[in-house]
């Protein structure tokens, strides 16, 4: 197993500033995706980055959307002959200390994605929390099983090769979407998935791009798209479950 860091960026300027210091601490190679951020935020990320060797950044040219700058990101790992990314967030609410515990996960589950299981404290906003469990109980829904823990977070160890299986065999949210569209088309190809708890916190003045109208009318289509495509799969799959107990 060959780890590296993927951070999408778009526009995080200050809270990666500040987020930086801790990602060098974990002394793994990191690839930044700068998703089109504004010109002079990109020049300082720039020069930012650049004082670091174990960095390394790529740049969209317009804001393609996270899922986009996953995928290059997924792109530049292989290229760079690493077998797994773990894929965090610019916007440092996540605990860089729990990255060794996804590691060690990892390592013993090699083809599985890892995931972090969010545990928020009295910052998180309500509308946050109350709309994840909405969207944890659609979820169960699309892929018959209860063991997703959360499917939206932004904190994950993916296996290149089973990651680059699902976006080549299905569409794949390009934005907000895409953490919980890929999460779900994973568990219908058969990849496991694993979670560990991880404290999540809301940082004062944090900039979000998640835009409440759009963003959720993109998730409504997104579960819409997922429902039927889960209700096309319920004969084949109820087929492959009963079909061993008829020939014992």
């Amino acid at each position: 197993m060959n780890c590296c860091l993927v951070v999408p960026h778009y526009n995080h300027l200050t809270a990666f500033e500040a987020f930086l210091p801790k990602l060098l601490e974990v002394r793994m190679p990191c690839i930044v995706v700068d998703d089109g951020s504004d010109e002079t935020i990109k020049s300082s990320l720039r020069s930012l980055l650049e004082k670091n060797e174990n960095t390394h950044l790529i740049e969209h040219h317009y804001n393609r959307g996270k899922g986009a700058a996953m995928w290059t990101g997924a792109h530049a790992a292989r290229a760079k002959g690493f077998t797994h990314m773990l894929q965090i967030d610019a916007d440092g609410q996540h605990d860089v200390r729990d990255i060794s515990r996804f590691i060690e996960l990892a390592k013993e589950h090699p083809h599985a994605i890892i995931s972090g299981a969010p545990q928020f404290d009295d910052s998180a906003p309500k509308a946050r929390v109350y709309g994840r469990k909405i969207t944890d109980f659609w979820v169960a829904l699309e892929t018959c099983t209860l063991k997703i823990k959360d499917s939206l977070c932004g904190f994950r160890i993916y296996p290149l090769t089973e990651f680059e299986v699902v976006f080549d065999k299905y569409h794949i949210g390009k934005r907000m979407d895409v953490d919980t569209d890929i999460l779900v088309k994973s568990v219908w190809e058969g990849v496991d998935v694993k979670f560990v708890e991880t404290n999540v916190v809301y940082l004062e003045n944090s900039v979000s791009h998640f835009h409440y109208l759009r963003d959720n009318l993109r998730l409504i289509k997104l579960h819409t798209r997922l429902m039927i495509g889960m209700v096309v799969r319920l004969p084949m799959w109820s087929w492959r479950r009963i079909r061993p107990q008829s020939k014992s």
